[in-house]
């Protein structure tokens, strides 16, 4: 069931209406004091190749009423890897909700900064520094922005998409995972990233993969996960690439 999502004070926060959280795998926010229905965003958690929780983040890309709860959703799980793999509008239509500074914003009741912006061929690094309003904690945050990945298709060849990885695998700190991904609805540019990064994984440590049920699998995670035909071919492309 998806009820938590289909409540009528949360539709503004779905970017499409038939992409949606189940109940049991979505993200539950805590709740604001002066809202009650602040515990939802649109954002779910995907099992690992071998079954086990909350190996990944899912989730949409922003629409501009969710930009503060995606920095509450970072805070509060504390996560430090976003891979974002939409423009933020792609053939005229928003894809996206630019959810970050250019500078420094107050989200709710975080204060973020950006710090630093370094630009490559496919993709951009941008870092963050989260703190809570009034407190002395910071926390950094990383976002990972692959820019050639068109929508609805797959990038020509696997080799920009391997490269990200290797590089966010590369520099992330023990405790870095989950990631959280995104593109526009969250299934499809996000489903197939991260079964090649699952898949990558199982293949190193088990000496085999299970590209076929594991989209399955976390398809009871998550609806409409990998979404067309040709990023389920570009899954098994990749993985043999690699």
């Amino acid at each position: 069931p998806s009820e938590a999502a289909k409540k009528r004070v949360n539709k503004a926060k779905n970017r499409y209406a038939n992409i949606v959280t189940y109940d049991h795998s979505r993200v539950v926010l805590e709740k604001l004091s002066n809202d009650p229905h602040s515990d939802y965003i649109n954002a779910s958690y995907l099992r690992d190749y071998d079954g086990s929780p909350k190996a990944y983040i899912a989730t949409q890309g922003c629409v501009e009423p969710s930009s503060g709860d995606f920095w509450r959703m970072m805070w509060q799980e504390r996560r430090c890897v976003i891979v974002m793999l939409t423009g933020l509008i792609e053939g005229h239509k928003k894809k996206c909700h630019q959810y970050w500074p250019d500078s420094t914003s107050k989200y709710c009741n975080l204060r973020v900064t950006l710090r630093k912006t370094e630009v490559f061929a496919d993709y951009i690094i941008r870092t963050f520094v989260m703190s809570q309003v009034g407190q002395t904690e910071e926390r950094y945050v990383y976002q990972y922005h692959f820019t050639v990945w068109p929508d609805k298709g797959v990038p020509q060849y696997a080799t920009a998409v391997l490269g990200l990885r290797r590089k966010i695998t590369k520099d992330s700190l023990p405790g870095a995972r989950p990631w959280v991904i995104h593109c526009s609805a969250g299934v499809g540019r996000t489903g197939a990233f991260l079964v090649i990064d699952a898949m990558l994984r199982q293949a190193k440590k088990q000496k085999t993969v299970d590209i076929f049920n594991y989209v399955k699998a976390i398809r009871e995670d998550r609806p409409h996960m990998v979404q067309t035909s040709e990023q389920y071919v570009f899954i098994h492309l990749a993985v043999l690439e690699a």
